[in-house]
C-alpha cells in the first residue's frame, strides 16, 4: 500500500470534528463497565463446588480434571489433554493459567472502558 492510498482512506470516525455521526454516551460506557465488573466477580476468588457454582480458577483447578476419559483417546484429544495439563499432579494447571490470563484481560477491558469514558467526559463534554 502506498502513501497515496493512505491519504485517500476516510478518517477514523471521532478523530476530528468533521464526523457529525459520532455518538457516545459516557453514562452508558460506565454502566457497561459496571456490568462487566459484576461478571468479573464470578470469575475470581475462592468459591464453587463440584457442581461448578462459580467459574473461578480455584473451582476449575480443584474440582475439574480433564483426562482421556473425558476428552477421548484419538491423537488430537490426547494433545488437548496434554496441553491443558490436567494430570493427577497438576489438575488443570495450564488451563488455569490460561483462564487467569483471560480474567486479567477482562479486567483490562473494564479499565479501558472506564478510561475512555473519563477521557470523553474530559475532552468532549456533551
Amino acid at each position: 500500500m502506498s502513501r497515496d492510498d493512505d491519504d485517500r482512506r476516510p478518517a477514523w470516525p471521532g478523530l476530528d470534528d468533521s464526523d457529525a455521526d459520532l455518538y457516545y454516551d459516557v453514562s452508558d460506557m460506565r454502566t457497561v463497565a459496571e456490568k462487566l465488573l459484576v461478571q468479573l466477580g464470578t470469575m475470581q476468588g475462592p468459591g464453587g463446588n463440584r457442581n461448578g457454582i462459580t467459574g473461578t480458577v480455584e473451582t476449575l483447578t480443584r474440582y475439574f480434571s480433564l483426562g482421556e476419559e473425558h476428552i477421548g483417546r484419538w491423537p488430537e484429544a490426547a494433545a488437548l489433554t496434554r496441553s491443558v495439563g490436567t494430570g493427577p499432579d497438576d489438575r488443570g494447571r495450564l488451563l488455569g493459567e490460561l483462564y487467569t490470563e483471560f480474567v486479567e484481560r477482562f479486567e483490562d477491558v473494564i479499565e479501558a472502558i472506564r478510561t475512555s469514558a473519563d477521557e470523553y467526559e474530559r475532552t468532549n463534554p456533551v
